[in-house]
């Protein structure tokens, strides 16, 4: 990716990476240039450049052997906001030059403010620090790939939050799997009872059946006994009936008999 890509891309702490640079240029240049003006100043400046050039330029850092520690220390400055208070702090560093008078210093401190201004923007926009090509850096392919590494994390997260939902709701099928078969269980034995239930009430329906044709065999007898008795009795007044007449028949002969 060339200079002017870098400048479309529209990512500001590639803008202060590239102030970084003209300020490091400025203080080396203008600190030989105003040496016997400031020279604590100067000497100063050419410090704060040699640290900046640790700070944006990442191909001396590949060139040069490292150790881990020192690798961490500058994975610091990878920060925005870390960045942003460093160039302005130097920038307040390289205005003071001007109490004592006024000198070509006071440029690189104009150049050290812009580039904590880009670096505040980045910073407070949310961008992803990115670092020139041009240097050793990665170009906004950093950005691209921290983009989808927070993608990525995000997918991540969620794929973890659907495993999660997908075991909860395995444990909440096995749960109501569990109560449906419980259910199963209680409903075969309702079923059983009123299977049982039925049963009986048809032995009682039976039973009932059996009584009721009892009873009609009882009434039926009894109306039948009624109606002997009933004959019975009249066979009894005819009875009486003849009786008395063969009673009086009797005492008539008796008579006649007394009478001969």
């Amino acid at each position: 990716m060339g200079v002017f890509d870098e400048i479309k891309s529209k990512n500001f702490s590639l803008y202060g990476q590239w102030l970084g640079i003209i300020s490091i240029i400025l203080l080396i240049a203008l600190g030989i240039v105003g040496f016997m003006q400031h020279v604590v100043f100067s000497i100063v400046g050419w410090v704060i450049a040699f640290i900046l050039i640790g700070i944006e330029v990442p191909l001396c850092l590949k060139l040069c052997p490292t150790s881990p520690k020192f690798d961490s220390f500058i994975a610091y400055f990878e920060n925005c906001y870390f960045r942003a208070l460093i160039y302005l702090a130097f920038a307040v560093v390289m205005f003071l030059s001007n109490l004592l008078n006024v000198g070509p210093l006071i440029a690189t401190g104009v150049s050290l403010l812009l580039a904590a201004i880009c670096y505040g923007i980045a910073a407070f926009s949310g961008q992803a620090f990115a670092s020139s090509r041009i240097f050793g850096g990665t170009g906004v392919d950093n950005v691209k790939l921290n983009s989808l590494r927070a993608e990525a994390e995000t997918a991540t997260s969620l794929g973890d939050d659907f495993a999660n939902k997908i075991k909860q709701l395995e444990e909440e099928n096995i749960q109501k799997g569990h109560e449906i078969t419980s259910f199963k269980v209680k409903n075969e034995r309702l079923e059983a009872r009123l299977k049982r239930i039925e049963d009986e009430l048809i032995q009682v329906n039976l039973k009932a059946q059996e009584s009721n044709q009892k009873s009609e065999d009882l009434e039926k007898h009894v109306t039948d006994l009624e109606q002997e008795l009933e004959n019975a009795e009249k066979k009894n007044d005819e009875l009486k009936e003849m009786n008395k007449v063969v009673k009086e028949e009797l005492e008539e002969f008796v008579r006649q008999l007394e009478v001969a």
